[in-house]
């Protein structure tokens, strides 16, 4: 180091040290956090991110967030990264989990080097129901989901829900992930309540690409062409359903549980009727803030599911909502204040719910 330098810089260092304190040292070391998406291309994952990088511009302790997973949907790759990236010691690993049987032993393995783990999107394994996990919960998402199109189909053929008859048709790109299916569960049991005289026909696989699902959509609405909804609870699915639907000139409602720009677009416009957000922004920003607060504190991460509330976004409110995602981390972090501040609140409380719960059947 130059000596000129060096001497003017200690003065400054020394100054600055007593008046911090023993907390000096500490405030140069960011908590570092390895956030391992299950895909790194679509953009509910770059919602995530703004979310995390919020939470980190909102912490007053220095934090450290490296993003890493498969550029494409792929489980087995995810977990292979993750393992990656436990060898690059981080204070904490955050997890974007769609198959938590893949993770048992990298997780195992992460905590036995003195990793903290915190769990999103999907609930972990039975071996970590102990854990700290945080995400919305998909089987309400279906529920109101279902309110909204039994109110809609009410005010449109203008009788009661319970006596409205017909058919839907509901998809799942990926069956078995618990995230999806639980989606489709939680819709399906509400418009079996609300509309029984309505057949909802047996959950079609489709696909998570575009093109794939396209073909299988396409079929199957023209199978169905008289259906009074169509419902996939992924984001392909449910571009692919705007496109039939216009192209095709059905008289039909869908509503989507993702909202990447097109679903916005289409909910803002009416060719969609809602958007269930599982709100992926919060669920970063209270991943990051929490793991990072609990670490700061020397604390270990709490116990339990801390649930995120989701977003229904309808065509009243859909203007205000696309306007926030024109400059994603500070529109959506505005958007979301006071929710953001309740999830605070919830965490610094204990107010969380077992994890066991994440899969229990709708009520």
């Amino acid at each position: 180091m130059n000596v000129k330098k060096l001497s003017s810089w200690l003065p400054a260092t020394f100054a600055a040290a007593a008046l911090m304190g023993s907390t000096f040292a500490n405030a140069q070391e960011p908590i570092k956090i390895s956030y391992v998406l299950a895909v790194t291309t679509l953009e509910w994952t770059s919602e995530i991110k703004a979310g995390a990088e919020a939470a980190v511009a909102d912490l007053d302790f220095p934090v450290d967030v490296k993003f890493a997973g498969p550029s494409n949907f792929d489980p087995g790759k995810q977990a292979s990264i993750f393992m990656n990236e436990t060898q690059t010691s981080p204070d904490a690993m955050i997890i974007t989990n769609v198959a938590a049987p893949l993770f048992i032993e990298p997780v195992r393995e992460a905590q036995e080097r003195g990793i903290a783990v915190t769990w999103t999107n999907a609930s972990p394994a039975p071996d970590f129901y102990e854990g700290f996990f945080v995400s919305a919960d998909p089987t309400q998402m279906g529920l109101e989901a279902a309110d909204v199109l039994a109110k809609a189909l009410e005010e449109k053929t203008g009788k009661p829900a319970a006596d409205i008859e017909g058919t839907m048709v509901l998809g799942v790109c990926v069956p078995g992930l618990s995230v999806l299916e639980n989606r489709v569960n939680g819709l399906r049991s509400g418009l079996e309540k609300l509309m029984p005289k309505v057949e909802v026909l047996p959950t079609i696989p489709t696909k998570p690409d575009r093109e794939g699902s396209f073909a299988i959509w396409n079929q199957a609405m023209r199978k169905n062409a008289g259906a009074l909804a169509y419902v996939d609870a992924c984001e392909a699915g449910n571009l692919n359903i705007i496109r039939i639907v216009a192209d095709d000139k059905l008289d039909a409602l869908s509503l989507a549980f993702d909202v990447p720009g097109e679903v916005r677009e289409a909910v803002a416009d009416g060719t969609f009727l809602a958007a269930s957000s599982s709100n992926f922004f919060m669920q970063g920003y209270m991943a990051v803030y929490a793991t990072a607060t609990a670490l700061h504190a020397d604390k270990p991460l709490p116990s339990g599911w801390l649930k995120i509330p989701a977003t229904m976004v309808v065509q009243s409110n859909a203007g205000d909502y696309n306007e926030a995602w024109k400059d994603m981390q500070p529109g959506l972090r505005a958007y979301y204040d006071s929710d953001i501040e309740k999830a605070k609140a919830a965490f610094e409380d204990g107010d969380l719910s077992p994890v066991a719960e994440y899969d229990n059947p709708p009520n």
